[in-house]
């Protein structure tokens, strides 16, 4: 879509002929741009030729029978805003005139008409509109690429009101804009939360039949995957997926390629599940799990969850790789500003998989075994916290944050093993942050100790051992690498001190750390600041040289990075309590007495 400009319609008021004309005949409309559609004679003919013309630009006499200019434009600017006017006027006129421009009117020309000036007001005119032109067009461009990106957009709105981000008194207006209806009467919602995985073995990896199962939903929509052909490919179906001879020979596809392929064969047959419903919203939340998100009754989802699961699976089945539809489904929550709630208890729903196996439907509220009693909902701020201690290696402090965590009354240990694998999932994450492996990273022994336990108190010991040992672990590896910088960077200044520029700031930066962190570490594996630990290094160096050579002071204090040779001075006698003279004295004299001179 290209813009293109045609010549730009005139329109000439005027009660006399003569002037008109004249208008027409002063300059070479075409050359500027413009074409003049037609005359009037006076206001009443004028309005009639605007509406039926509708040109871009009027020319009107100041003076006319019946209605004078300015009260024409008056009416011409308030029904065409975008129209603009220019007022012929004489000198005698001009004061009156003036009040033209209150009404916005874009310019005006004196008489008698010079083409001089007549060409100035044209090029100005021809200007402003190509420039309002080109502001429409641009508004035009990108409302197009909103409506493209409408889709979008819509899915990254539900996200952010499912991560509770959007205030609940703007939820209603926005929710319109992308067309999802909410009931004004009683509205509520509820959740289920789709995790498709597969384990492709590496021998499976491009082999064709991994992606022959997959050719009806792409025959359906051919756009999502585009295939290599070649001349012998041409006679199959249009829009079947075919693997290139590149593809199969050397060049296998990775099996995240098939993992992407699976999630949006997935989805598109979840849409398919639910045709033209106004009321169920399908999205891709952030972490590339299928959200379903219901806004009608409550009485058959989870029925129709249950069958999409099996239809799901049945469909995705790959020969020779193992396909996995796992399906968390949250509570019926009252208000359309609480489905953040909803998303957050499908979500912890489908986290239970770990612990009841993969391939299931699970219902947060059969997660609290005794019926009636109030579910259990995790603290997110207490847990952000405990994430942060853990992974900082702080373990008394993650385990009296745990005992708080742990001291609210539950009902049975079904609500607790839910606390628990809270727990264990910021270990978990701290764990994965730290980069550490092993058993540390994982201990499956652990877990299961963990949620196999008979009794609370029982619990509650395995899991405080769980916080503290990953704690250690990670402060263990902190501090075998806090004392391997400081080991390098006292390397480093040991070799540099002649530099008067080595600072805490530049030293800093030479090792990617920040100056406060550099010297609280220097403050702890030394007992010293580093300006402090700096100054002892050039004094033992400079010791080292008045003793070794015959250096004079100054020289000396170039040598170990301190140039002055009055501030070299002062701190050699304050750290030493000897200025250079006596020590270099006082050194000769021991020499001698050593050697029996």
């Amino acid at each position: 879509m290209e813009l293109t400009l045609e010549p730009l319609k005139v329109l000439i008021v005027d009660d006399e002929y003569l002037i008109r004309n004249l208008l027409r005949m002063r300059i070479d409309w075409e050359q500027q741009g413009m074409t003049i559609i037609g005359e009037a004679s006076d206001a009443e003919e004028a309005l009639e030729q605007v509406e039926l013309l509708r040109p871009d630009i009027v020319f009107t006499d100041i003076y006319m029978p019946k209605m004078d200019g300015i009260g024409l434009s008056g009416i011409l600017m308030e029904r065409y805003p975008n129209l603009k006017i220019v007022v012929v006027t004489g000198h005698d006129e001009f004061e009156y005139a003036r009040q033209s421009v209150k009404l916005g009117i874009s310019d005006f020309i004196l008489k008698p008409i010079r083409a001089s000036e007549l060409l100035q007001v044209t090029a100005k005119l021809r200007e402003a509109i190509e420039q309002e032109m080109g502001r429409e067009y641009e508004l035009m461009k990108l409302r197009e690429e909103m409506k493209q990106s409408l889709p979008y957009l819509r899915e990254r709105f539900v996200n952010q009101w499912l991560s509770d981000v959007i205030p609940e008194d703007e939820l209603q207006e926005k929710a319109r804009f992308f067309g999802i209806a909410i009931s004004s009467g009683e509205p509520g919602s509820r959740i289920a939360v789709m995790e498709v995985e597969v384990a492709v073995p590496q021998a499976k990896i491009a082999a064709p039949e991994v992606y022959q199962h997959l050719s009806e939903p792409y025959h359906q929509t051919p756009q999502t995957y585009q295939v290599q052909r070649g001349p012998q490919q041409q006679q199959h179906q249009q829009g079947q997926p075919q693997l290139s001879q590149h593809q199969t020979e050397g060049h296998p596809q990775p099996a995240e390629e098939i993992h992407i392929l699976l999630r949006m064969v997935g989805m598109k047959q979840v849409q398919a599940f639910y045709p033209q419903d106004s009321q169920t919203i399908i999205v891709m939340d952030p972490h590339n799990r299928i959200v379903v998100l219901s806004l009608g009754a409550d009485t058959e989802f989870a029925n129709q969850v249950q069958q999409l699961q099996e239809e799901l699976q049945h469909t995705l089945k790959l020969e020779g790789c193992e396909v996995d539809v796992t399906v968390g489904i949250g509570q019926w929550q009252s208000g359309w500003g609480r489905a953040f709630v909803g998303y957050r208890e499908a979500c912890r729903a489908l986290d239970y998989q770990a612990f009841v196996g993969k391939n299931q439907v699970i219902c947060f509220e059969d997660l609290v075994i005794e019926g009636g009693k109030r579910p259990y909902h995790s603290d997110a701020q207490l847990l952000q916290q405990l994430q942060f201690y853990v992974s900082v290696g702080a373990g008394e402090e993650a385990v009296l944050l745990l005992e708080r965590m742990l001291s609210v009354p539950f009902s049975d240990v079904s609500q607790f093993r839910m606390a628990a694998m809270d727990v264990f999932t910021e270990c978990q994450r701290a764990a994965i942050e730290q980069q550490l492996e092993g058993e540390h990273a994982l201990n499956k022994e652990a877990v299961a100790a963990i949620f196999t336990a008979g009794h609370l108190p029982e619990l509650k010991n395995m899991l405080e051992q769980h916080v503290r040992m990953v704690s250690d672990v990670i402060q263990a590896k902190r501090q075998a690498k806090e004392g391997n910088l400081i080991d390098r960077v006292m390397a480093y200044l040991e070799e540099n001190m002649g530099n008067a520029e080595v600072g805490l700031s530049s030293t800093a930066a030479a090792f990617y750390v920040s100056s406060g962190h550099l010297g609280r570490l220097m403050k702890k594996e030394t007992g010293q600041t580093f300006v402090e630990y700096m100054t002892q290094l050039r004094m033992r160096k400079a010791e080292t040289l008045l003793k070794q050579t015959d250096l004079k002071g100054y020289e000396i204090g170039q040598q170990v990075g301190i140039p002055d040779p009055h501030y070299f001075s002062v701190l050699f006698k304050k750290h030493i309590g000897r200025s250079m003279n006596e020590y270099r004295n006082v050194n000769l004299k021991n020499e001698n007495i050593d050697s029996g001179v």
